[in-house]
């Protein structure tokens, strides 16, 4: 079997999960949507490819619509577009930068919000799963250097920096706690990796990192809040 092969058919069990669920516990269906996009080669070439060049809050935007007084939602046509913009807002829903409850009950229609669940799995998961099996079949081109270095940036985006907020101002927190010595650097640090965040800059957000964990080494109280950001840091970027 090919990798791009084993590649669908994981996408299409994570998916068809998330299909199947119920509301109450398609949280972590999406999130295994996610993990699943940010562990395999092809997946995550596939979508860093559709990224290049994307503008996700324009194409958002122009996606929701009024008909008839209601909200409605519709994919655009494009295959690339459609499964980035899709694979943006699940990171979004995951992150909680959109709550997914009122998106879905607000956009489809449904008279319970399970109905609307349904009618978002139809409308948008069993169409990303279709534009994502003709991306990832399809002869795409190899990526020159300065695009992939384009497609990791973009990548990143502001899923990252939304599910990095509150661990980032809890860090800010500890060390207003705590009172160490080099206090002032520690801050500056922490917001200095809060900036390459918002730069997009995959390279610059590794070293900051690694420059403040290396600062925090030996303070047992920044443990537990250094290893959940480098866990959403390692979701959310391409390697």
């Amino acid at each position: 079997m090919s990798a791009e092969q084993r590649a669908f058919d994981g996408l299409t069990r994570v998916c068809t999960d998330l299909l199947n669920s119920k509301l109450i516990l398609s949280s972590g269906k999406i999130t295994a949507v996610l993990n699943l996009v940010a562990a395999d080669a092809v997946l995550k070439k596939t979508v860093a490819d559709a990224m290049t060049g994307f503008d996700y809050r324009r194409e958002f935007l122009n996606s929701v619509y009024e008909f008839g007084g209601k909200i409605r939602f519709k994919l655009p046509p494009s295959p690339k577009n459609a499964a980035a913009l899709v694979v943006n807002m699940l990171y979004e829903f995951d992150g909680g930068a959109i709550n997914f409850v009122e998106f879905i009950t607000t956009t489809f229609q449904g008279d319970r919000a399970e109905d609307c669940y349904r009618a978002f799995g139809e409308n948008v998961i069993k169409p990303f799963l279709e534009h994502m099996k003709e991306l990832i079949f399809s002869e795409i081109p190899p990526l020159s250097a300065a695009e992939k270095v384009d497609a990791e940036r973009i990548f990143v985006g502001d899923a990252l920096l939304n599910s990095s907020e509150y661990i980032i101002k809890n860090l800010h927190g500890a060390v207003v706690e705590q009172s160490p010595p080099d206090e002032t650097v520690l801050h500056f640090m922490i917001d200095g990796l809060k900036y390459a965040m918002e730069l997009r800059d995959l390279r610059l957000i590794k070293v900051a990192f690694l420059g403040l964990k290396s600062m925090l080494r030996g303070h047992k109280r920044f443990v537990n809040l250094l290893a959940e950001l480098e866990g959403v840091i390692r979701m959310y970027t391409v390697k």
